[in-house]
Formats: C-alpha cells, structure tokens, sequence
C-alpha cells in the first residue's frame, strides 16, 4: 500500500507544481517576447535504506523552455525591435553582467541610454548604447543605428552603435526569476552577424492560451484523482486495521 502511496502523494505535488508553471505562461500570454516554459516528469526509485529502492516517487526531472517563435506585429515605434529568426537581444543586469532576452520594446532614459522596459541597459557591441536625442535615429536590420540631422540637409549620417545580437546554443542557457536568460558560466557571448531584426515591430509571447487552459484542466483532473488514489488508500489501512484489532 505504502507504494502506491509514494506514487499518488509526489503525484499530486508534481501536478501542483506543473499547475504553478502553466498559470505563469498564461499570466504571460501577452508578455512581449515570453518564452513558455514546459515541464517533464519522470518516476525515480526513493534511495535509502533496506527496501527504499522498492518504492517510486516523481520528480521534475527539468523545467526546459519552448523556444519557438512568437507572432510579430508593427508597432511603428523606432526602438521596438523584433528578432525576425533565431537570436537574441543581450542587456546589462543587474550583476553588471550579460544577460538575453526575446524581449525587444526598448525606449530611451533621461541621459540617452536605451533601456529594456525593467530599465536595464541595452548592449551594443561596445557596452551600454547612448541615443544622441537632437537627431533623427534609424535602426537597420543587422541592428546598427544610425543618426541624420533634425533639420536639412540630412547629409551627415553617422554610426551610433550597434545592437549586440547573439544566437546562443539554447541548451547552454538558464532562465532566471526575472526572465532573462543566462549562460551557464556567464560568460559573454560573441555577437552574430547573421541574426537580423526589424524596427518598428515587437514579437509577442509564444505561449498558446488555448493550450495552456486545456493543460489547466488536465493537471486539475490528474491532481483529483491522485487525491481520490489516497483517500482510498487510507480507507483501506483504516479497513486493514479493523480487521487485525478482529484478529
């Protein structure tokens, strides 16, 4: 009875946590550049003494994340950048450190450096990127910003800088609390030529609604009848026992 006990008790808790995780992915259903995060279970021998390694309990063998693309819509705004394949953006945090996100809904500070909507610098090639604010500013598909003059003639174009744009091994990456990705050894990645952007656009979050609400009710269904599983089996010991005290 114990075993079935070990399999219905952790049960339930992995379907608690799963649950935990599907209503983040809603919550960020409409999060510019949210990646869902999937959940895998896996049933795991209890190590120990004599006899432990007869009983089965699961676990959250990883909490991966789906990578795909989400939609991309035209916002118009210069410095709303949506990566148009695989990459990613890379933004100081607040380790002083890189990090990378999906996330491309940029704006300027007060001084002219442009931040991420938590206010984390943006990173160019060279560091933390500063938008002169008395030109006109462009933003090419390769992620090099440019500036002409306010006023003609629009003949002197200069470079400001250029979004750092990596396309990191995904495998290589954990998600932190703040949704930001990190290298495992947090070191910096190189940039990539290759990853290509658009202005005036944002991707939007991956996650499927429909799909996380129907995952809602299958974790709901699944930690019912996990409970119902032990209910019945302290009904049994209970019916157990009445039977020997009998004896």
């Amino acid at each position: 009875m114990d075993r079935a006990l070990w399999i219905a008790m952790t049960g339930a808790r992995n379907v608690t946590l799963q649950e935990a995780s599907q209503a983040n992915n809603l919550a960020n259903a409409n999060t510019t550049g949210f990646r869902a995060a999937i959940d895998a279970f896996r049933s795991v021998p209890v190590q120990g003494g004599a006899g432990l390694p007869t009983r089965v309990y699961g676990v959250d063998s990883s909490v991966a994340t789906d990578f795909r693309n989400g939609p991309v819509s035209t916002t118009g705004n210069t410095f709303d950048l949506a990566i148009t394949g695989p990459g990613m953006f890379a933004v100081q945090d607040s380790d002083g450190k890189e990090a990378y996100t999906r996330a491309g809904d940029f704006g300027l500070r007060a001084d002219g450096t442009l931040v991420d909507r938590a206010g984390r610098p943006v990173l160019g090639d060279g560091g933390p990127l500063l938008i002169p604010g008395d030109r006109k500013v462009e933003v090419g598909s390769d992620g090099t910003i440019t500036s002409l003059p306010l006023i003609p003639p629009f003949t002197e174009i200069a470079i400001v800088g250029r979004v750092k744009l990596v396309n990191p091994d995904v495998a290589t990456l954990n998600r932190g609390a703040d949704g930001l990705f990190r290298t495992v050894d947090r070191q910096p990645l190189q940039s990539d030529a290759a990853v290509q952007i658009r202005s005036g656009a944002l991707e939007s979050s991956n996650v499927n609604a429909v799909d996380g609400l129907i995952a809602t009710i299958k974790n709901a269904r699944a930690f019912d009848l996990n409970m119902q599983l032990i209910q019945r089996l302290s009904s049994d010991a209970e019916s157990a026992t009445r039977i020997l005290n009998i004896a």
